[in-house]
């Protein structure tokens, strides 16, 4: 039976004390195989970019190879690759959600050791080419240093504007939650109350037949 594993390398809180450089994780799959994966919760209109690799040092010369997925959070396929060692995938998010990338190996063909694979994941400024913008825009130093600080600024910004329309929301969820507690609360007192009342007035009925009172 394959093993299905799922770490969250970041939320978006994490996102604002690590804007300014990517996620390095490790993974182990069994040897007997199986599926391990991670996520990130991100919002859309972001750059993520990942390298990932199979790391094997018992056995360097033959490296076992892996099966990678990445999907969206409605289920879009961002990247797939079979039977590789490593690998890189590069997208812009397009809605807001939880990213999977999933990496597998064959169940049917065992492995001798467990099997170790590095992720590099960098979302946002972190995915930035620097050296790129530096060139493009002929800046260095000092000047280089002031526009990767503008951008971190503007991600924060762009993250809390996000962190509070989720607030927003949950809040909305939550109280709409409540009242409908709050109606259900008292339908149930209403329904108790019918009961009772049926009970008593059935009971009334009976003793009087009877002669009783």
């Amino acid at each position: 039976m394959a093993i299905r594993g799922i770490f969250t390398i970041s939320t978006v809180v994490l996102f604002l004390l690590t804007v300014n450089h990517g996620e390095a994780i490790w993974l182990t799959i069994p040897a007997t195989g199986g599926t391990k994966c991670v996520s990130e919760e991100i919002q859309s209109n972001v750059v993520v970019m990942a390298d990932y690799y199979v790391v094997d040092e018992q056995n360097p010369g033959n490296t076992p190879a892996v099966s990678a997925k990445v999907t969206s959070p409605y289920g879009n396929n961002l990247h797939h690759q079979d039977n590789v060692t490593h690998g890189q995938f590069a997208f812009t998010t397009q809605e807001t959600g939880n990213y999977l990338a999933c990496f597998s190996v064959d169940s049917s063909h065992p492995l001798p050791n467990p099997l170790t694979l590095g992720i590099d994941w960098k979302t946002g400024i972190a995915a930035k080419d620097w050296d790129s913008v530096a060139k493009k825009e002929k800046i260095e130093g000092v000047e280089l240093q002031l526009t990767r600080l503008e951008g971190l600024v503007q991600a924060i910004r762009e993250n809390i504007e996000y962190i509070k329309n989720r607030e927003g929301e949950m809040r909305e969820v939550s109280e709409a939650t409540n009242a409908r507690v709050a109606w259900f609360s008292i339908m149930s007192l209403g329904v108790c109350l019918s009961a009772a009342g049926a009970q008593i007035w059935y009971l009334k009925r009976y003793f009087h037949k009877k002669k009783l009172i």
